[in-house]
């Protein structure tokens, strides 16, 4: 309507209006790319045969998820290695792009010697075994690390080659651990703000604690040079999202790899960090806590200056695919095909990879005894063995119902997931009843489709042979003429074929030994369309270490290494969806709740979901950055602390962390400067600190208009009043006593390390330790602490050189807002407010002040909700005694000077200074113009950390 009558310079005018942009979306006129990067392009590349035959399209879920959402953004790309080697790449490189009109491909070249060293070797002989806690199959080589860092700086240099500011950048799976952070890094480098987050550091690590001796993948320092500030601030708003496809393990497993520092800080770089369930990403959780030394939020990690949020997203079945492969003759053909051949018949089908993870050896023992105790059953029958016949099987269903039964005394057969079982289950064990004709299982077939893996790898070829051997041998054993019990297929089949296998089965067994998700029973399930012909009823048979357990709410679920409750998984898996004592509807009812549920969080759902959090999510990306002006700028903000303005002001400070020894004295330059601020009646001086009480009245108990807060807020000393009381009372400290012998235990294991026991906490200092081991206790006493408290009510909270365990009741955000709301009730309000700070944990302060009328500054460097900063407590000494002095600009009001002083600050002098307005300048949030260069107000959080802006 406005182009058509307004014209579009009209139309341009109104965009920029402020009321017109509340109504249209953020990224309104904004192309909007994504870039999907993963170990390997869509698609396979052979350089001998000719166009079109050149670049064949791969298939897959992850494939045709992803293709999935190309529709939803202008632009796609997709960074991966072309799976050949190629002598011309130029020129490959340029067919790739051509080869498809949706996506843009870019591929990563890599030679023979990166592909041995990097994926066969680092990859999938390191990775890939500790991911899935097969420790002893796990090898380590210092040339694999090598390669494996400097192939994913390709891909980090190749992604910022084609990358635009606001990209949307999605790293898929564990070949790509480091990416992200390489490309943070990277940005950094090549377009970062000078000051804009703290330098990247690691903190050091005693040799032998996984410290990597070579330079890492978190540089010592990192070397700005922008072009120019819009374009760093571009760049920065970068979005960097990662998804694991494996398991991730427990904090014990991974630290087995000797670099396994790198790969937990590589993740840190991404803005969203995607796992198949809850598990995964609490075991991360707890190597963030263990290696990098410091306590994340629930599903949020704050590090080296961003937000990393940490999301489950199961991925679900390629629904699609398989349902299109059902509507196909060939499907058809082979369904009938199988009805037939298998009429009669029991068919339980296993579709794996060969891999040491899948339980193959396991699978197999629970098979030969479930074939044992059918070989029994059939020779009672034939003896004509009733009454033993009956009692058997009484005793047999008698403990198939206890196996799955919710609440069952037998903890051996109860797996941790049974609870899970819903009442479909109960009915139906019920109506396999005495009286009903068992089933005949010497009929079962069991087809096994075992699709070869890596087989060069020395690991992968002993399974083979070992599965090869039993195999044989249980078909020798049960075998006869007119039946084979196990169907052994060593190669992949055709989609239609497999799911025509799907819809045929009456039972699939899932039961790897730990799998990330496992989409075989997902895909199992879609197949279960019972309006087409000759499709039959199934079940499934999952274990309990695959990550589809937790959605496969009506699955049979089995611990894989229990040979014996598998063989009866199976029987009654069989017994549900073909014995005579289930009628045919509650036979299809078994699968169904859960077929709709896999083709409506198919993996569409899953891709859809996860960029639409790493686009969308506010929580994500760059922390907050206080402004960072020189003293003399922040003076500005003084004028309103002047004794010559109107109204009653306070000050409150927190020096926890200079006073990192409990035992030293303040200075006493400090001591004259409270003396002096305490003197002026129009201001309210206040110390809050987590020290106790009779440290805080020996250093300042001789300033009687001094208010003193101890061990955040249990106790307070009022201005003019002599005594001490309790300000906050919490009755809820028992916690202390189940605490405290752990800490003591580290404190006598740690030289030099003090252990300071209050009423409603406990402190351990370590500013006395030895560098680089007091790092070491400390992260491993956070961890320790992290899985000790969490069902207590308390918190672990870090600050500089201590770790302090307090009660959830109290904190020095509750003491503040309480003195402030009491001098409110009693008339007289505070305004303005400033909290000055040193103490990392005094978020909780900033959270709760209001904000139309308070100044937070952040004394250090770290993340903070505060808006402004000082560098030291030297420079915010300097800043009171602009107070102190009552001179506002602390340079009696000079332009001059105060430009003179800013302009010294930016470094080599050479920037063009413009005139600044000092009448322009906002009382809360100055906007100085210096050169081409913004200096923007802060943005402002909301309680839960968010941007309102």
């Amino acid at each position: 309507f406005w182009l058509k009558h307004c014209g579009s310079s009209i139309f341009v005018l109104l965009l920029q209006t402020r009321h017109l942009r509340l109504i249209l979306p953020e990224n309104f006129g904004k192309m909007v790319r994504v870039i999907f990067v993963s170990n390997r392009l869509p698609v396979t590349v052979n350089p001998d045969k000719e166009p079109p035959n050149d670049v064949q399209q791969s298939s897959g879920g992850l494939v045709s998820a992803l293709k999935s959402v190309v529709k939803d953004y202008d632009e796609v790309l997709w960074v991966g290695w072309p799976g050949a080697y190629c002598k011309d790449e130029a020129a490959m490189t340029k067919r790739l792009h051509e080869s498809n009109a949706s996506i843009q491909m870019h591929p990563v070249w890599l030679d023979k010697d990166d592909v041995e060293d990097f994926y066969n070797g680092f990859s999938n002989s390191s990775l890939w075994p500790l991911l899935h806690w097969m420790t002893p199959y796990a090898r380590f080589k210092k040339s694999w690390f090598e390669s494996y860092r400097k192939v994913n700086m390709k891909f980090a240099e190749i992604i910022l080659q084609v990358a635009k500011p606001g990209d949307i950048i999605w790293v898929h799976d564990y070949h790509l651990f480091m990416v992200p952070m390489m490309v943070r890094n990277l940005v950094d480098e090549k377009y970062g703000m000078p000051d804009a987050s703290p330098k990247r550091s690691r903190e050091l690590q005693p040799l032998g604690t996984n410290a990597t001796k070579t330079q890492g993948i978190v540089d010592k320092q990192v070397r700005f040079a922008p072009a120019n500030r819009s374009d760093a601030a571009a760049w920065q708003n970068l979005k960097i999202g990662f998804f694991l496809h494996t398991p991730f393990p427990s904090w014990e497993i991974i630290s087995c790899h000797p670099n396994c520092v790198d790969i937990v800080e590589g993740m840190l770089g991404a803005d969203l960090i995607g796992f198949h369930t809850y598990n995964y990403l609490r075991h991360y959780r707890s190597c963030v806590i263990r290696l990098c030394g410091f306590t994340p939020e629930m599903d949020m990690v704050e590090y080296l200056g961003r937000r990393t949020r940490l999301g489950v997203y199961p991925i679900g079945a390629n629904c699609t695919d398989i349902l299109n492969n059902m509507k196909t003759d060939k499907f058809k053909e082979h369904l009938a095909s199988y009805a037939e051949e298998f009429q009669g018949k029991s068919l339980v089908l296993s579709v794996e990879r060969l891999d040491y993870s899948k339980g193959m050896p396991h699978k197999l023992a629970a098979i030969e005894r479930y074939l044992e105790e059918a070989e029994k059953a059939q020779k009672r029958k034939q003896c004509q063995e009733s009454d033993i016949q009956d009692e058997d099987r009484q005793v047999r269903l008698a403990k198939l119902k206890a196996h799955f039964e919710v609440g069952s005394k037998d903890q051996l057969e109860k797996s941790s997931f049974r609870t899970a079982m819903t009442s479909v289950w109960n009915r139906a064990v019920e109506l396999v009843s005495e009286q009903a004709e068992e089933l005949d299982h010497t009929k079962t077939v069991f087809l096994f489709i075992a699709v070869p893996s890596r087989q060069t790898v020395q690991e992968y070829k002993a399974i083979e042979e070992e599965v090869h051997k039993r195999v044989s041998t249980i078909n020798g054993r049960f075998g006869t003429v007119n039946h084979t019990p196990i169907v052994y297929i060593h190669r992949g089949i055709p989609g239609e074929e497999l799911a025509a296998l799907y819809a045929r089965a009456d039972c699939c067994l899932v039961t790897p030994l730990v799998d990330g998700m496992n989409l075989v029973a997902k895909e199992f399930l879609v197949a279960k369309d019972r309006e087409v012909e000759h499709v039959v009823p199934g079940t499934v048979v999952l274990s309990e270490f695959a990550g589809a357990t937790q959605e496969m709410f009506d699955a049979l679920v089995i611990n894989p290494y229990n040979v014996e409750a598998t063989a009866d998984a199976i029987h009654l898996g069989l017994e549900l969806t073909k014995g005579n004592g289930v009628d045919k509807q509650l036979r299809w009812e078994v699968s169904e709740r859960m077929r709709q549920s896999v083709l409506a969080n198919d993996a569409v759902w899953w891709a859809a979901a996860n960029l639409k959090d790493l686009q969308e999510d506010p929580s994500i990306g760059r922390c907050l950055e206080p402004t960072k002006g020189p003293t003399s700028m922040l003076g500005v903000f003084a004028k309103d602390f002047s004794s010559k303005q109107e109204g009653r002001k306070a000050i409150f400070l927190n020096m926890d962390g200079s006073f990192k020894d409990p035992s030293r004295e303040s200075s006493e330059s400090f001591q004259q400067q409270l003396e002096a601020l305490c003197t002026r009646p129009d201001l309210y001086i206040c110390i809050i600190s987590g020290l106790t009480k009779d440290f805080l009245q020996k250093q300042f108990g001789h300033l009687e208009n001094l208010t003193l807060v101890a061990e955040h807020g249990i106790f307070v000393r009022y201005a003019g009043q002599p005594h001490w009381k309790e300000m906050c009372f919490d009755d809820s400290t028992a916690w202390i006593q189940k605490v405290t012998p752990l800490m003591q235990l580290f404190q006598r294991c740690t030289p030099g390390a003090q252990l300071d026991v209050r009423k409603a906490s406990v402190a351990w200092y370590y500013h006395e330790c030895d560098e680089q081991y007091g790092t070491f206790k400390t992260k491993e006493l956070v961890h320790q602490l992290a899985l000790s408290t969490g069902n207590l009510p308390c918190e672990v909270c870090q600050g500089d050189k201590v770790i302090e365990v307090k009660s959830l009741r109290v904190s020095n955000g509750f003491a503040v807002k309480k003195l402030v709301s009491d001098e409110d009730k009693k008339g007289n309000k505070f305004n303005p407010i400033m909290v000055i700070s040193d103490d990392s944990t005094d978020n909780s302060i900033f959270k709760f002040l209001p904000k139309d009328r308070a100044y937070m500054v952040r004394v250090g460097m770290g993340e903070t909700n505060a808006r402004h900063r000082f560098l030291d407590w030297n420079e915010a000494e300097q800043y009171l005694n602009i107070i102190v002095d009552d001179d506002p600009l602390g340079m009696e009001n000079s332009s001059e000077s105060l430009l003179e002083r800013f302009q010294t600050c930016m470094g080599d002098g050479n920037t063009a200074v413009e005139d600044i307005d000092l009448n322009d300048v906002e009382d809360d949030q100055p906007e100085a113009k210096i050169g081409s260069q913004i200096f923007p107000p802060s943005p402002v959080l909301d309680p839960l950390g968010r941007r309102q802006d």
